[in-house]
């Protein structure tokens, strides 16, 4: 393993040694020939490497001071940083831009020594100088960042644009819109530029988030339903399609929620929740029955079981039965109390087996001792036999949860078998 890292060292100096400066100039900074600079290099490599910064400083420092070889000095001022030596740090800034003043890297670093030292006079200054000198992306980036730090909101936007005119970064994009949205209270300008950017350079997810961030906090139902339609047709992810479709049931547009995920072939278990909520049970069905071939989960056996039954005004003997073998398949698999208490009560009110409706009710309660339509089914199940005041303590009990006309029909049909029983 040292061997390795020497190696690896090794190749790292050469690489340094070899490394001209980005911005020379005409003042004599060019890199100079120094005997000890592969030696000198890398101990400082191994200084660092072994996390021995002050050590590595120096070294870094001393090449420099020899060689005039730029790299050096960057590795030298960003240790001095690391190290907390901001007076150094300044001095070594100061040396470089006296060899290389035109030097955009060691502008900014200089720029970040009055960070440091919280001069925000300076800072400002020395940053508008910085991009009216040399305007570059880089540098309208770092632009952005400074004067946003100084609150300045009006100048970090217009740097950040200038950098974003360069190649439609979208990091930077989200600068912007951050800007105009939080701090300018520029709303609807925040919006356009997000939105024109996804119009000319597509839909990224970094960007389009951004849009339903900002819709999100405006509520705009319809520009979060633009978003996430166009989030769906670049990137086929059906989260994106159910977005579409919960923000249309939102706003009340059934067709348009069905029509969208009928055109998408998507989520067709939504798609038949929304057929329920407006009582269209043949589509439900229809739905559900293409879930049950695909899948042959008998829990959609179950559903299609209660849309059939529901679909049909006319409760004749052959659609009990087809709904009553559908049922009867999935109890043998499924201990769902939902459709184990709906057959149960289909079983009780169309008194076709009463006592196994009650059993099957039974089995339902084990699951959810409390639900008041349980409780119902059962007392429904005796009263059904006669036993009319068993049925009656039931459907107390019952009453104090609910009172839909359902049960209120039930109590009333109690009461007369027990005013009856009276009676005889």
């Amino acid at each position: 393993m040292y061997r390795y890292s020497i190696i690896i060292l090794s190749i790292l100096a050469i690489f340094f040694s070899g490394c001209s400066p980005k911005n020379p100039t005409p003042k004599g900074a060019t890199i100079r020939a120094y005997k000890d600079e592969n030696r000198y290099l890398l101990y400082a490599l191994m200084l660092s490497q072994n996390k021995d910064y002050e050590g590595a400083y120096r070294y870094f420092v001393k090449l420099y001071k020899h060689t005039k070889n730029i790299l050096y000095l960057k590795y030298a001022i960003s240790l001095s940083a690391k190290l907390k030596k901001y007076n150094d740090f300044y001095l070594l800034v100061k040396e470089g831009l006296k060899d290389y003043p035109d030097n955009d890297i060691l502008k900014r670093e200089l720029i970040r020594y009055y960070i440091f030292k919280k001069d925000n006079k300076k800072v400002a200054s020395l940053t508008l100088d910085l991009i009216k000198g040399s305007k570059t992306e880089e540098n309208y980036k770092f632009a952005g960042s400074v004067f946003l730090n100084l609150k300045n909101y009006e100048l970090s936007f217009k740097s950040f644009e200038k950098a974003y005119s360069f190649h439609y970064d979208e990091d930077l994009l989200n600068n912007i819109a951050d800007i105009l949205y939080l701090f300018l209270n520029k709303k609807d300008e925040a919006i356009a530029y997000l939105e024109t950017h996804t119009r000319l350079r597509g839909c990224s997810k970094k960007v389009c988030y951004k849009l339903v961030d900002i819709y999100a906090k405006e509520k705009d139902i319809n520009g979060l339903i633009s978003t996430y339609k166009r989030l769906y047709k670049k990137y086929k992810d059906d989260k994106y399609a159910k977005k579409v479709a919960q923000l249309l049931l939102y706003q009340g547009e059934k067709k348009e929620a069905i029509n969208f995920l009928k055109k998408n072939d998507i989520d067709k278990e939504m798609l038949a929740d929304i057929y329920i909520s407006i009582k269209d049970f043949k589509n439900a069905y229809k739905v559900t029955e293409e879930l049950y071939k695909k899948t042959k989960d008998v829990k959609y056996l179950g559903r299609m079981a209660v849309y059939e039954y529901e679909g049909h005004p006319i409760k004749d003997k052959e659609l009990l039965k087809s709904v009553i073998n559908k049922f009867a398949k999935v109890v043998k698999t499924l201990n769902d109390p939902l459709y184990l208490n709906y057959y149960g009560y289909l079983l009780i009110d169309h008194d076709i087996d009463i006592k196994k409706g009650i059993a099957l009710v039974k089995r339902a309660l084990k699951k959810d001792p409390n639900s008041p339509y349980y409780l119902d089914s059962l007392a429904w199940g005796y009263y059904k036999l006669g036993l009319c005041k068993k049925a009656e303590k039931i459907m107390k009990k019952v009453f104090k949860m609910s009172k839909d006309d359902e049960v209120k029909k039930h109590i009333k049909a109690i009461d007369k078998c027990i005013k009856d029983k009276k009676i005889k």
